[in-house]
């Protein structure tokens, strides 16, 4: 999957941190779907952010406070998806790096 990290970055300084969180939700499914269609992401708001990776009977839940949330937002246009998408890897979902541009950018 391919990014502009120049779009990103304007998302980044001008979403509310909600619209920030869904959009970064929806671009870590797109990358999952890549890998396999029956990966989804859901988002809930509870005491904090909850997000739910489900893939079939197995699941994968990173939780964010509001303010790490606004902190990782303000850091970088990309820190919010390296956190979640290392915190997935620390609960075992296999990161697959292929082509596309999106995991390059996340982890460097």
């Amino acid at each position: 999957m391919n990014t502009t990290g120049f779009i990103r970055g304007l998302m980044s300084k001008n979403l509310s941190n909600d619209e920030f969180l869904k959009c970064i939700s929806q671009t870590i499914e797109h990358q999952l779907q890549e890998w396999h269609e029956d990966y989804s992401v859901f988002i809930m708001k509870l005491a904090n952010y909850e997000i739910v990776v489900k893939r079939e009977n197995v699941y994968y839940n990173v939780s964010l406070s509001a303010a790490e949330l606004d902190y990782l937002q303000n850091r970088s246009p990309y820190s919010l998806d390296f956190k979640i998408w290392t915190e997935l890897e620390t609960l075992g979902l296999k990161i697959t790096k292929g082509p596309g541009n999106y995991l390059h950018y996340v982890f460097s």
